[in-house]
């Protein structure tokens, strides 16, 4: 039984581990963005100050996870009264549906570059399927604190009206909305 016992814990040693690495986001640098068409003569822009994230990556079998939550009631179009209503049921319904979630599902990479994220939006209750691209990935060590860390910079582009967003109709407000997320984390 010993013996048995021994040959268990020495191919456990041999066997390396999965490479994989968890990054835990840091909240004075994750936020998430969004872009709408105004009357069809200007944007309006804003931030969700309050975001979430997780990224998850193995680096040698090219695989991992982002999961994100944003905390929908941290709009902040630098307009008061504008965010207000932007809160209310009118819109975003920020007491009915709290946040906004991205899981992804799939990385894609280019050579060992991560470059998207395929991965489930689910906003206003309703989830749809969305690649998030990453035009910008990568890691490194902080200068000052010496922790090892990963920015991203992911984007999409998504339509209101998928999601039950169909205020603004009877306006001109494009219904394609750019939304984005920049994720700094640290490793756990």
């Amino acid at each position: 039984m010993n013996s048995m016992v021994a040959f268990i814990a020495a191919l456990t040693v041999s066997v390396p581990a999965l490479a994989q690495e968890v990054y835990v986001s840091d909240p004075a640098h994750t936020y998430a963005f969004f872009e709408v068409g105004h009357l069809g003569i200007s944007w309006i822009r804003g931030r969700f100050n309050d975001v979430d994230a997780k990224i998850t990556l193995n680096r040698t079998s090219k695989q991992g996870s982002i999961e994100a939550v944003v905390k929908m009631s941290s709009v902040d179009t630098a307009h008061e009264a504008r965010d207000k209503h932007v809160r209310s049921s009118d819109y975003l319904d920020v007491d009915k549906f709290p946040t906004m979630t991205f899981k992804s599902s799939t990385f894609k990479f280019d050579g060992d570059r991560l470059v998207a994220a395929d991965g489930d939006l689910t906003l206003m209750g309703v989830t749809r399927p969305v690649t998030l691209d990453i035009p910008f990935f990568r890691c490194t060590q902080h200068p000052s604190n010496k922790r090892d860390m990963c920015g991203a910079d992911g984007r999409a582009t998504i339509k209101r009206s998928d999601f039950g967003l169909k205020r603004g109709a009877n306006i001109p407000m494009h219904d394609e909305v750019k939304i984005a997320i920049q994720i700094e984390a640290y490793r756990q």
